[in-house]
């Protein structure tokens, strides 16, 4: 899916259940068009964590890249910025969301409290080799911690018109 041809070198979340706080390594794993309530767009990314705990758990990423407020927009594209900077990509240019899937980068997650409810909050994104990262153990046997899965929605076609 391309992400549009917006020129972001002026451009200064939630999980299967909450991470703890802390930083993890995860590979990018799905990225998908969805719709909020309100009627605006956003890219869905689903992040596998790679380590140093929670291994194989999923959680989630919300960028409004399509939403009505411009400063929804800027956020996100900033969010998108950062991201693609720590996967290794040229941060100045949306590219295509098949350009995120397989990578990997580091996450700086945080929780945060709403109506009583507790969310999963991205703060940073980083390349997998940053400093300040807590390596996995070596000698820690690799666990695949069983998902819960979302019900799976029909993918556009290749070859399909897209609005974007």
């Amino acid at each position: 899916m391309h992400l549009g041809n917006r020129d972001m070198s002026h451009d200064s979340e939630f999980g299967s259940s909450v991470l703890a706080p802390g930083t993890y390594d995860v590979t990018i794993t799905h990225a998908e068009l969805k719709q909020w309530p309100s009627g605006d767009r956003y890219l869905s990314l689903w992040y596998k964590v790679d380590g140093p705990q929670a291994i194989g758990q999923i959680c989630f990423d919300s960028l409004s890249l399509w939403d009505s407020k411009p400063e929804f927009q800027n956020v996100a594209y900033s969010r998108l910025k950062s991201i693609r900077s720590a996967i290794g990509l040229n941060p100045n240019i949306p590219g295509d969301t098949d350009d995120l899937l397989g990578r990997r980068m580091k996450i700086k997650v945080a929780v945060r409290e709403k109506n009583g409810n507790q969310y999963q909050a991205i703060n940073k994104y980083m390349p997998i080799g940053a400093a300040g990262a807590q390596p996995a153990p070596a000698s820690a046997p690799v666990q695949q911690a069983p998902v819960a899965q979302p019900a799976p929605q029909a993918q556009p076609q290749p070859g399909s018109a897209m609005p974007w």
